[in-house]
């Protein structure tokens, strides 16, 4: 295997990387000027190697290897050995991924404190809310890229997404490259694996909001408590005269500021006037400030993911007629309640809170059957797959059970675990052959009906047993329809 570059440093100094990373050196008998950094195992040692102690994988393991190979410092969380050699720098820090971040931002220039850069966390519509806040950005005349679940948007270069959130060295890299093509704006989607492993550490929010916080991810997390205080952390990032939206607790259409202290009252409300299957009239409410708007969305989540982005919008100086066409104009995301042909949708929903809402809006505007085809995820919280088949049972009338990335287990027991949350078993028709349940719930539909095919949204692929294959929903559907669909 060939060995991959690090990135490089403005030639530091021990006493640069004292400061950067807020402690003093030790074990160092010699002045040296560190121009490049490694932190994985798959690139060449560099100057400077940050020990970081990975998910299966532990860095501090390769620090002998690093310095055989030539690295003259050693960033760790750990201390120095008896036997380090006496000309080897060594910074004993408390969180290494902390730290790389930090040194990121130092290798390119601090691009973050150069441009406005904002934050969207929350366990659903993160992903929507971060194009309705870009979109107005861009209303308001900032040149704005964004980074989503989705895609990204950087120096006015749109390319598919692999991750939420991207590690610290790359966001660092994607910054510096938006603000040399004159960008003045960034808006990212912030997963609370980001903010547990210090992605986005060294970026100052000029705001950040929490969509709607639910249940996901408890194989990470262990408890709903310890996933939320993660979400909620984002805060601590914030500017000083930065606004940090969170949610109403019990009411799904409002937003606060956790700076009441600071920022006073900053209650946002939104009210449906009227709304169908492609449109929702509602007015926005927030201190001082009320608009109406159309939006070209059907879900009073959408409502609640475009309120988020109104009240980040207008805390940070935006204008009302801005933030009105931004909403009204703004790009729809792929997989995200997207109507592929009337009265059939595909949506990434894949939490119970997410489903619920989904199923919410689409029973209030059904006049036939409303079918769901979804399956839940392998290898991931099975808590959560009970609580999914009790939303669809008590939502729908038709539920169609299948896969949804098994990745290594049994597909049929994930079927189980949903079931066990079902009281209707008679509304349930299973197939493990995703293609084949979209095919019959497609067969099945008849006019006046709305389908739902959750889980996927946006994804390309079906992933078993450690192997990727192509797969799409909306591809699927169209071609069972006919490319137009049946608009």
């Amino acid at each position: 295997m060939v060995a991959t570059q690090g990135i490089p440093l403005p030639s530091l100094s021990n006493e640069d990387l004292n400061q950067i990373l807020g402690v003093s050196v030790l074990s160092c008998s010699q002045k040296f000027r560190f121009k490049s950094m490694a932190w994985d195992s798959r690139q060449s040692a560099g100057d400077l190697f940050v020990a970081i102690n990975g998910i299966s994988f532990d860095g501090h393991q390769l620090i002998k290897k690093k310095i055989a190979a030539g690295a003259q410092g050693i960033v760790a969380e750990i201390e120095p050995p008896q036997d380090l050699p006496k000309n080897i720098s060594w910074w004993h820090v408390q969180d290494s991924r902390k730290e790389l971040a930090h040194l990121s931002h130092e290798a390119y220039g601090s691009p973050a404190s150069k441009l406005q850069v904002y934050g969207v966390t929350g366990t659903n519509g993160k992903s929507s809310t971060v194009r309705w806040l870009a979109s107005i950005l861009q209303s308001a005349g900032l040149k704005t890229g964004w980074m989503t679940t989705v895609d990204r948007c950087v120096a006015s270069e749109i390319s598919q997404s692999s991750c939420t959130t991207a590690p610290a060295t790359e966001l660092a890299e994607a910054l510096n490259r938006h603000h040399k093509s004159g960008g003045q704006a960034m808006v990212l989607e912030v997963s609370s694996h980001a903010i547990h492993q210090s992605r986005v550490a060294g970026i100052s929010w000029e705001a950040a909001g929490v969509t709607q916080l639910g249940r996901d991810h408890l194989d990470y997390h262990k408890t709903v408590d310890a996933y939320h205080r993660v979400k909620l952390g984002l805060q601590s990032s914030c500017k000083t005269d930065g606004a940090f939206l969170v949610p109403v607790e019990g009411e799904s259409d409002s937003y606060e500021s956790a700076f009441e202290d600071r920022l006073g009252n900053n209650r946002w409300t939104a009210q449906v006037e009227e709304r169908n299957l492609k449109v929702t009239h509602a007015v926005l409410s927030g201190p001082g400030v009320s608009l109406k708007v159309a939006l070209p969305r059907p879900g009073k989540h959408d409502l609640s993911n475009a309120l988020c982005a109104a009240a980040m919008a207008y805390s940070s100086g935006i204008s009302k007629e801005a933030i009105q066409k931004g909403l009204e104009t703004g790009e729809l995301v792929e997989g995200r309640m997207e109507q592929i042909s009337p009265g059939i949708f595909v949506d990434y929903a894949h939490t119970p809170d997410a489903l619920q809402a989904v199923l919410t809006t689409c029973r209030d505007l059904c006049t036939g059957s409303l079918r769901v085809v979804f399956g839940c995820g392998g290898d991931r919280d099975r808590g959560k797959r009970p609580e999914m088949g009790r939303v669809a049972d008590e939502a729908a009338d038709v539920i169609y059970l299948t896969d949804d990335n098994p990745r290594s287990e049994n597909p049929s027991a994930i079927i189980e675990d949903i079931v066990s949350g079902v009281r209707d078993r008679d509304s349930i028709r299973i197939s493990s052959d995703r293609r084949s349940a979209i095919e019959t719930a497609l067969s099945d539909y008849r006019q006046g009906d709305i389908l739902v095919i959750a889980g996927k949204g946006h994804e390309k692929t079906q992933e078993v047993d450690g192997v990727f294959s192509p797969f799409s929903d909306s591809e699927v559907i169209l071609e069972c329809l006919g490319q137009d669909g049946l608009a």
